[in-house]
């Protein structure tokens, strides 16, 4: 009987967390190991896993132009259209990548631009919560309803009804409400704000946010080409054609992951026990040492693997 397969952070965690079996030599730090290596292996099935059931994993990546990745457990993926993903993926376009297109079955959007980086947060809607997290570059959320918001470094997005382009870079961060209105909290000036449809909202550092009648004149120069259009949905092309299996990328290196690792604490939380099997790459582990002061969480990860504490056979100490 063929697993089945989520494209999902939570059930590698989930797996993880399972308890040493009795036939364990030892438990503690060999059982810690154990459930780390659990990880490891569903991080491994997560190939299998991007075929999961819909109803469990109802987003649908149904256009593509470009070259993009998809982050589930440790391993990395070539993303490729008909996917279905779950929260707590991880999806990076390319520096080239016109458009990546994420769409729920009750009509919601959400199109990445160009050097985009997200960690999908709501797999099913409606939420209260955020749809994804913004770390960097550009996001149009399109809703037909008060589904869910969305969040960053810079600013937390209350859920809204309407059209949302929003773009992160280096400190800065401008919202734009294309169509419909909407209240945000700018996190680093501590201020609750609203936008009316073709207002925009521009932060940079702790200063207090602008509100400015139309889009800045600069930014709208660098406004993807995609964003520019009304594309109509594409769900409804990929409802009765199974999920592709899609292609694994090289491993995962620490300067790969490094912008989520060092991301911010809620986003970081349940990174240590994702990417725990990657320990047993020795740069990797280093680099971690090297840099725990910016992710202090996986000291907990780091316990069992110190001087002198046992490892399992074949892995790097």
């Amino acid at each position: 009987m063929q697993k089945e397969l989520v494209f999902t952070r939570n059930r590698v965690v989930a797996a993880a967390e399972k308890p040493a079996t009795a036939a364990s030599p030892r438990p503690g730090r060999r059982a810690q190991w154990a459930a780390f290596a659990a990880a490891g292996l569903l991080s491994s099935l997560a190939l299998m896993a991007l075929m999961a059931r819909a109803a469990d994993a109802p987003v649908v990546l149904t256009l593509l132009e470009g070259e993009a990745t998809v982050i589930v457990g440790s391993r990395a993926f070539v993303a490729v259209t008909g996917a279905r993903l779950g929260a707590g993926a991880l999806i990076e376009t390319d520096a080239t990548a016109a458009l990546l297109r994420l769409e729920w079955p009750d009509g919601t959007l959400l199109d990445l631009g160009p050097a985009t980086r997200v960690m999908l947060r709501a797999g099913t809607l409606p939420t209260r919560g955020p749809l994804f997290y913004l770390l960097q570059g550009w996001a149009k959320q399109s809703q037909l309803a008060v589904n869910a918001g969305q969040s960053s470094p810079a600013f937390e997005v209350q859920p809204f009804k309407g059209v949302l382009v929003s773009h992160v870079d280096e400190g800065q961060a401008t919202l734009f409400a294309e169509a419909g209105s909407l209240t945000f909290m700018a996190r680093r000036a501590g201020a609750q704000l609203s936008l009316r449809a073709g207002e925009a909202a521009a932060m940079a550092g702790n200063g207090a946010p602008q509100i400015l009648t139309r889009p800045p004149g600069p930014w709208l120069k660098q406004l993807p080409r995609s964003f520019r259009e009304t594309l109509p949905a594409r769900l409804e092309r990929f409802g009765k054609t199974a999920p592709p299996t899609p292609r694994v990328r090289a491993p995962l290196t620490y300067a790969a992951l490094q912008h989520w690792l060092a991301a911010e604490p809620s986003v970081r939380r349940d990174l240590p026990l994702q990417f725990a099997d990657l320990l047993q790459d020795r740069s990797f582990k280093d680099s971690v040492v090297a840099r725990i002061t910016q992710h202090p969480e996986w000291e907990q990860v780091l316990k069992p693997l110190r001087p002198g504490a046992p490892s399992p056979k074949g892995t790097a100490a």
